[in-house]
C-alpha cells in the first residue's frame, strides 16, 4: 500500500511520558524557535492538562498517536481493555493492537483525516496483549495545531464484543429457525432474511434485501398491504404486536400460497424495525379442507342413517314388531344405547365445528332468564329421572334478563345439567340458581358428585377431555359438552368457570352481562351504515352483523357514506378511519352536521384505536365507542345494541297467533330478522302476551278457532287504547270482524313470503319498521 506523505513525515513528534502519579502526559511539539509570547504557551498547557484529565477519567479507552501511528497517550481504560501498560504502549506503534488484516482499513481512515476530511465511526476488531480478539466501535478525530497542521490522531474505543456476540447469537437463532424470519424498516424495506425465507419464496437473499415487502405480496393485494403496513407503523408501542394473521404470499415464480405471519417490532439506533415470522400454512389449509369434508361426510352420510337406526331400535324395544325374548331386548338395549351415544357425538362434533368456523347464527334478544331456566329444567327432567336424580331451581333465585340467544342459552344449560346429572349419585339432586352479580347475571349448576381431580382441572374445557375415560364411557360422555359450553359463552361475551361445592360436588357457573334497566327497550329496526374501504373486510363484517339480526348498508368511500346518510335515518354508523377520499375524522364531522344524525351512535373501527382516540380532533367528537380492527365480532354486536338502546331506538314487536305448530315455526323464523316475534298457539297465550307487551302489529290465524275465541279480538289494543294494526286470516269475509278489530289488512290465505312482504309494508306504513328496499339477513 502506498503510504501517505504524512505517515513518512520525519519531523519532531510529540513525546509521551508518565508523571510521578502515573498519569499519561502529552509533550507538545516544539520546533526549537524562541517563544516571545508566553500567553499562547500558557493556553496550550491549560488545554493539554484538560485533555489529560478528561482522558484519565474516561470509561472508554482513549489513545493518542502521531500522524504516523506512534502512540503518545494511553489512558487507564486502554490499559484495562488491551492489557498493555502505558509504559509499554507509549512510543510503540498503534499496530500492536490492530490485527494484520484490519491495518490497511485503519490507515486508510487516518489518511482521510490527514487530508482534512471527516471520518465516520466504524466497527472493527482489535487484539489484546494476550492475543484475544475483541470487537470495537472506533471513533477517530484529528488534533491540529494553531497553524492548522495535524499533530495527532485521537482514538476513542468502545468495546462491543458482548453486543456483537448477542447479534451473532440472534443471527444464528434466526437462521436456524424453522419458520421464515425477516426484518424490515418502518418504510417496509427488507433488511434481513433467513434461509427459510429464501426457500419459501424462491428468492436469493441478495434479491430480497433492500426491496419493498410488497415484492412478496400478490399484485391485487399490494395496495391493501401498504395501507395495513402504514397503519401498523403508526401503532402505539403496546399495540404493535400481531400474531396469527393469515395472508397470501407470492413466490418468485408467480405462484401464490397461504401464509401465517406474526409481527414483532423493536427499536434500534437507526429506527424502528419489524421482525416478521412467516409460516407456510398450505398443509394446514389442506388438513382443514379434509376436516371440512369429513364433517360434511359425518353430517350427510352418518348422522341420518344413525338416527334411523336409533329410531328403529327404539321401536323394536317398544314392541312395535311384537314381543321379543328377554335376551333380545337386552341386546337391543345395548345397541340402542350405543347408537344414541354415536348420534350425540356426531351432533357435538358438528356443533363445535360450526361454532369454531363462525357459522352459528345467534339471534340475540332480551331473554327472561328465570323463564328459560324453568323451561330447560322441565325439558331435562325425564333425562335426570333415568339416572334417579332430581333437578330443581333454587328458591332464592332472582329474576333478571340477559341479551342473548335463548336457544343457545338453553343448549349451554342443558350441557351443564347433563354433566351434573350423570355424575350425581342416584337419589340425589342437582340445584340450579340464578344470581345477580353487579352488572352480570350468574347461572350456576351444583351437583353432589365426586368432584373434579386436581390434575384434570386445567383441561376440563378442552375438546374430548375426560377425567376418567372408563367412567366417562360408563356415563355416556363424549368429552365435548363443556368445550361447547365455553365456546358459546365466549360468543355471548360471558365467562364460565367451576369451583368445589361446600359439602362435596362441583358448582359450574356462567355469567352474562345483564340487560339492566334498559331491558324493556328493543333492538334496532333501522339499518346500520358500514363505511369500510376494504371490500373483503366489509363483506365479512356485514355478513356477521346480518346474522346477528341487523340490516346493513355499506359504503366504501366518505362521499358515498355522506350521500347515503343524508337520505336515510340509520340506527348507527360504523366508520373505518382510513378511507381513500377523506380522513375518517373529517367524515364524522360531516355526518354530525346532518340534522338526522346529530345524535346517531357512531362506532369507530381502527387498527389502533388507542392512538386514534388520543388525536385532539377525535377527542372533541361525540363518538359512542372505539373498536380495534380486526376485533371480536360478538363484542361489536353488543356495543351496537348498547348504543342503540341508550338512545331509545326500538325494534318492532309482532304478536303471532297460529295454532298449527309447523306453520307457526316457519312463519316465526321468517319474520324474526324483521321484528321481535311473540308467537303463541293458544288464545290464552295471546291474551297473556297482549297484557304484558305493547305490539306494533298482530298476525292472527282465526281459521281454526271457534266463535268464543274471537273475543280475543277486543284485546287487540295497546296500553293507550289504540287499535293494533292486524293481519288476519279468517274463514270468510266478515264485515263484523273488521268492525270489531278496527284495522283488518288481509282476510285470505298467503304464502309465507307474502306474509313477510306484507308485514314489512305494514311496519313501514305505520313508521315502525324497515324501509321496503332495505337488505336484511
Amino acid at each position: 500500500m502506498t503510504r501517505s506523505p504524512a505517515r513518512e513525515r520525519s519531523g519532531r513528534q510529540p513525546r509521551c511520558a508518565r508523571n510521578g502519579a502515573g498519569a499519561a502526559v502529552v509533550a507538545l511539539p516544539h520546533d526549537g524557535a524562541p517563544r516571545h509570547d508566553a500567553a499562547p504557551i500558557g493556553q496550550y498547557a491549560d488545554h493539554d492538562r484538560s485533555f489529560i484529565a478528561l482522558a484519565e477519567t474516561a470509561v472508554s479507552p482513549v489513545i493518542s498517536t502521531t500522524p504516523d501511528g506512534t502512540i503518545t497517550a494511553w489512558n487507564p481504560a486502554a490499559e484495562r481493555l488491551y492489557g498493555h501498560t502505558a509504559a509499554e504502549a507509549i512510543g510503540a506503534r498503534i499496530d500492536i493492537i490492530i490485527p494484520l488484516e484490519h491495518r490497511e482499513k485503519f490507515h486508510d481512515v487516518v489518511d482521510t483525516l490527514l487530508i482534512g476530511r471527516p471520518g465516520d465511526d466504524f466497527e472493527t476488531v482489535r487484539v489484546t496483549k494476550d492475543g484475544h480478539r475483541i470487537d470495537v466501535l472506533l471513533i477517530l478525530f484529528a488534533v491540529r495545531s494553531s497553524t492548522g497542521e495535524t499533530v495527532g490522531i485521537i482514538n476513542v474505543t468502545r468495546d462491543i464484543t458482548a453486543t456483537k456476540a448477542a447479534e451473532d447469537r440472534f443471527r444464528l437463532a434466526v437462521e436456524a429457525c424453522p419458520n421464515g424470519m425477516m426484518t424490515s424498516d418502518a418504510a417496509g424495506i427488507i433488511t434481513m432474511v433467513n434461509g427459510e425465507i429464501e426457500r419459501l419464496f424462491g428468492y436469493r437473499r441478495d434479491e430480497l434485501v433492500g426491496q419493498p415487502l410488497e415484492i412478496l405480496v400478490p399484485e391485487r393485494l399490494r395496495r391493501q398491504h401498504v395501507r395495513q403496513r402504514d397503519g401498523f407503523a403508526h401503532h402505539s408501542p403496546a399495540a404493535r404486536h400481531m400474531a396469527g394473521r393469515e395472508l397470501v404470499g407470492l413466490r418468485k415464480d408467480g405462484t401464490e400460497f397461504p401464509i401465517e405471519i406474526g409481527l414483532n417490532p423493536f427499536h434500534t439506533r437507526t429506527g424502528l424495525l419489524v421482525l416478521s415470522a412467516i409460516v407456510d400454512i398450505s398443509e394446514r389449509k389442506r388438513l382443514d379442507r379434509l376436516k371440512d369434508e369429513f364433517v360434511a361426510m359425518v353430517s350427510h352420510e352418518l348422522r341420518t342413517p344413525l338416527t334411523s337406526i336409533s329410531g328403529a331400535l327404539g321401536l323394536l324395544m317398544g314392541n312395535a314388531a311384537g314381543p321379543l325374548p328377554a335376551a333380545a331386548v337386552r341386546l337391543l338395549t345395548i345397541a340402542h344405547t350405543n347408537s344414541q351415544r354415536l348420534v350425540r357425538l356426531i351432533n357435538d362434533i358438528l356443533d363445535l365445528q360450526k361454532i369454531e368456523s363462525g357459522q352459528v347464527v345467534f339471534h340475540l334478544k332480551h331473554v327472561d332468564l328465570r323463564t328459560l331456566v324453568d323451561q330447560t329444567i322441565d325439558a331435562n327432567r325425564a333425562f335426570a329421572q333415568g339416572y334417579g336424580v332430581r333437578i330443581r331451581l333454587d328458591e332464592m333465585s332472582v329474576d333478571g334478563e340477559a341479551f342473548a340467544d335463548s336457544d343457545r342459552l338453553a343448549q349451554i344449560l342443558t350441557n351443564l345439567l347433563s354433566n351434573a346429572v350423570k355424575f350425581s349419585p342416584a337419589g340425589d339432586e342437582v340445584v340450579v340458581a340464578i344470581e345477580r352479580r353487579d352488572d352480570k347475571m350468574r347461572i350456576s349448576v351444583r351437583d353432589h358428585g365426586p368432584g373434579i381431580p386436581d390434575e384434570f382441572k386445567p383441561r376440563i374445557f378442552e375438546k374430548f377431555a375426560q377425567a376418567d375415560s372408563s367412567d366417562a364411557r360408563q356415563k355416556g360422555g363424549t368429552g365435548l359438552g363443556l368445550s361447547i359450553v365455553k365456546q358459546l359463552i365466549h360468543q355471548h361475551g360471558g365467562t364460565v368457570g367451576f369451583e368445589p361445592a361446600a359439602g362435596g360436588g362441583t358448582v359450574f357457573q356462567f355469567e352474562l352481562p345483564c340487560s339492566g334497566p334498559a331491558a324493556a327497550k328493543r333492538a334496532p329496526h333501522a339499518p346500520l351504515l358500514l363505511c369500510e374501504n376494504d371490500g373483503v373486510a366489509s363483506a365479512l363484517l356485514a355478513s356477521s352483523l346480518r346474522m346477528a339480526g341487523f340490516a346493513v348498508e355499506a359504503a366504501s368511500t366518505a362521499v358515498g357514506a355522506c350521500t347515503d346518510a343524508a337520505d336515510t335515518p340509520y340506527a348507527a354508523l360504523l366508520i373505518e378511519l382510513q378511507l381513500p377520499d377523506l380522513d375518517g375524522i373529517r367524515l364524522i364531522r360531516l355526518l354530525r352536521g346532518l340534522p338526522r344524525h346529530a345524535d346517531t351512535p357512531i362506532i369507530v373501527m381502527s387498527i389502533d384505536s388507542a392512538q386514534t382516540r388520543s388525536d385532539l380532533r377525535a377527542a372533541a367528537l361525540p363518538i359512542c365507542d372505539w373498536m380495534e380492527k380486526p376485533g371480536d365480532r360478538g363484542e361489536l354486536v353488543r356495543v351496537i345494541h348498547r348504543a342503540i338502546i341508550a338512545i331509545g331506538i326500538e325494534r318492532p314487536r309482532v304478536l303471532h297467533f297460529e295454532p298449527d305448530e309447523k306453520l307457526r315455526r316457519l312463519v316465526r323464523e321468517s319474520l324474526r330478522p324483521h321484528a321481535d316475534i311473540v308467537s303463541t298457539r293458544s288464545v290464552d297465550g295471546a291474551r297473556r302476551a297482549l297484557a304484558n307487551f305493547d305490539f306494533d302489529l298482530a298476525v292472527l290465524d282465526l281459521t281454526r278457532i271457534d266463535d268464543a275465541g274471537l273475543d280475543m279480538l277486543a284485546d287487540l289494543r295497546d296500553h293507550n287504547g289504540h287499535a293494533i294494526p292486524s293481519l288476519l286470516f279468517s274463514r270468510d269475509d266478515d264485515p263484523d270482524l273488521a268492525r270489531r278489530v278496527g284495522v283488518v289488512l288481509a282476510r285470505s290465505r298467503m304464502s309465507v313470503d307474502q306474509i313477510v312482504a306484507t308485514v314489512r309494508l305494514v311496519l313501514a306504513r305505520y313508521n315502525v319498521g324497515l324501509r321496503p328496499e332495505t337488505e336484511v339477513a
